[in-house]
């Protein structure tokens, strides 16, 4: 006569080995905790750190275009006031028969 376990039933085993699975799980429970949190503290970390960097960068472009603009502004000449350059012009109507510009012309 064979004897039937049912499912719910727990096997009937040394109390000792339980005892021993049930530390050995909760050890491996533990660990992954610790593993999972320092995982996820590192990548905070990275991204903490590449974050500041991004922002170190867009301050350090703000701050470079800020100062060029400023040279450029002071290497400007002051506008002159009032100050007029003379001079006289002639208007020199184009010769109708004279050959085009451009590659193998005359210019």
């Amino acid at each position: 006569m064979t004897l039937r376990v049912s499912a719910a039933e727990p096997s009937a085993r040394n109390p000792i080995a339980r005892s021993l699975a049930l530390a050995v799980l909760a050890i491996a429970l533990v660990g992954a905790a610790i593993m999972g949190a320092v995982v996820f503290a590192v990548l905070l970390g990275l991204f903490v750190v590449g974050y500041l960097v991004s922002l170190a960068h867009a301050w350090w472009r703000v701050f470079r275009a800020q100062r060029r603009v400023a040279n450029t502004e002071q290497a400007q000449p002051p506008a002159a006031k009032g100050d007029y350059i003379e001079g006289e012009y002639e208007v020199v109507e184009a010769a109708v028969d004279a050959a085009p510009r451009g590659p193998g012309g005359t210019a």
